[in-house]
């Protein structure tokens, strides 16, 4: 729990810091008007934060693919806006923003964000506190960094997917024979 917590932070961290260069690169929008929008994406994902801890990841991901569709906004500016959204989510204390820019990021093929699905259920900041269902949100952030995806959070840090595949496997009473 204690590693898992500390992968958290850090990755909550990077985040925050990932959307404030963002934001600064973006011209005729103040950081507050910025902030304002993505508050304003916070009631459309809100259904499906809290369905997290009751649907399986991938019903939850059709789900996230099919509002994507129904944005107006290509991929790229989806991806572009929700990088942006989900530090001000996480800086503001907006759990549905934040989360909802994680689901959004990990339905757009960007897999290593699953990682913070799994803190969010593991944890309960946001959806409902389910370990159980926060194993198969790890798996596919794992299986992504696993398949070569660039580390969004701590890339200096590659022995990062190793501590939180052995933390999460215990979180859930898996026996785990090597040491992280």
């Amino acid at each position: 729990n204690v590693a898992i917590n500390e992968q958290f932070c850090l990755a909550r961290t990077y985040a925050i810091a990932k959307s404030e260069e963002l934001v600064s690169q973006i011209q005729g929008f103040t950081p507050d008007q910025i902030a304002a929008q993505c508050a304003g994406f916070g009631p459309a994902m809100k259904d499906k934060v809290a369905a997290l801890s009751s649907k399986p990841r991938d019903v939850i991901s059709a789900e996230v693919g099919a509002f994507a569709q129904t944005t107006g906004m290509s991929a790229q500016q989806l991806q572009g806006t929700a990088k942006i959204c989900l530090g001000v989510g996480y800086r503001t204390d907006n759990m549905d923003v934040a989360v909802g820019s994680a689901l959004l990021l990990f339905t757009l093929g960007e897999g290593v964000y699953g990682e913070l699905m799994g803190h969010h259920l593991s944890q309960g900041f946001g959806p409902a506190k389910r370990a159980d269902m926060a194993q198969s949100w790890y798996e596919a952030g794992l299986a992504a960094a696993d398949s070569g995806a660039a580390a969004v959070f701590v890339p200096g840090q590659p022995e990062r997917t190793e501590l939180i595949r052995q933390a999460s496997l215990r979180m859930n009473g898996a026996t785990v024979t090597s040491q992280p």
